[in-house]
């Protein structure tokens, strides 16, 4: 496979040049940039849902969160920087593809037929790896709410499957099952498929957001350290990441186009999260705090802690 005669761009047009295709301010627009890496990092706290399967999950969970999301900067900065120096200064013809992704012409460009189906195929592997990972959680999840009772249906889908390994099969089929579902609205047009990301990243940041707050604010006498710890750095990171979540939050229900947009390119999120968060509220305040009371116990408590 042979680079095809297409300049390399130089390192000031890969980190410094910027092109504004929207009809907000540059600066907005620069801000609205960071919509990509919010979606991307997304499914970090996969290995947080397994902490019930794992070994010494109080190290090993962190220590995975660390590394997925440091693997993401790394990685990630590379292959965006690479991106970047190879695919020429034709944007225009870039982004009005007929492959209808921007990505796979900036490969074509570069490498040819061959070069662009070896890694839009090896794409399409790595997306299918990240949505088992998400299936991971989603289902991990959703057994854990069923398991306290929290969800319609909960003592059928809390049930575990003792053919297969003693795992959740039932949530991890209901979790595709209703994914399916839902990811049908995808097919009604981009403004429909971009709700439903941002669904994903604005609901994840507020899942993320709640616990940290609530430590800060209400948690702060009766919290105890666990083996990884940051110490008198705590405070102040959860403080900045309330602040980044709450900035992200807001960010994924801005239109993308500008702030004039037209039904077709309009940001449905702010409908959408509502909608699901809305309902649940109403879930728990009409019906659900009748007898739910928080997570139940399924294990004695030892009295040796470091039995545990």
């Amino acid at each position: 496979m042979r680079l095809r005669n297409i300049p390399i761009n130089s390192a000031s047009y890969v980190f410094s040049y910027s092109i504004n295709e929207t009809t907000w301010p540059s600066g907005w627009a620069f801000m609205l940039s960071w919509l990509s890496p919010i979606w991307t990092i997304g499914a970090f706290d996969s290995c947080v849902h397994m902490s019930e399967e794992a070994k010494n999950p109080t190290k090993a969970v962190p220590i995975g969160i660390l590394a997925s999301i440091g693997g993401c900067w790394i990685f990630g900065f590379l292959v965006t920087a690479v991106l970047a120096a190879c695919a020429g200064n034709n944007f225009e013809e870039i982004l009005a593809t007929p492959f209808g992704q921007p990505i796979a012409q900036i490969y074509y460009n570069a490498l040819g037929k061959s070069g662009a189906l070896g890694f839009m195929s090896a794409i399409s592997i790595l997306q299918f790896f990240m949505g088992l990972s998400i299936v991971v959680a989603a289902s991990r999840q959703t057994w854990a709410f069923s398991r306290d009772g929290a969800l319609p249906f909960s003592s059928f889908l809390r049930q575990i499957s003792k053919t297969f390994g003693y795992q959740p099969l039932r949530t991890v089929w209901a979790t595709c099952l209703t994914a399916i579902i839902i990811g049908l609205l995808s097919l009604i047009n981009n403004a429909a498929a971009n709700a439903l990301f941002s669904l994903a990243a604005a609901g994840n940041n507020v899942a993320w957001a709640i616990p940290i707050l609530c430590r800060i604010l209400w948690g702060r006498e009766k919290f105890r350290p666990g083996p990884f710890y940051t110490g008198r750095f705590s405070v102040a990171i959860s403080i900045a990441a309330l602040m980044y979540l709450t900035f992200s939050t807001i960010l994924c229900m801005f239109p993308t186009e500008g702030p004039n947009p037209d039904p077709s390119v309009m940001n449905y999120s702010a409908v959408v999260n509502g909608t699901v968060w809305g309902g649940a509220l109403l879930y728990y305040f009409l019906y659900a705090h009748k007898w739910f009371k928080g997570p139940k116990h399924t294990l004695d408590i030892m009295e040796n802690e470091d039995d545990i």
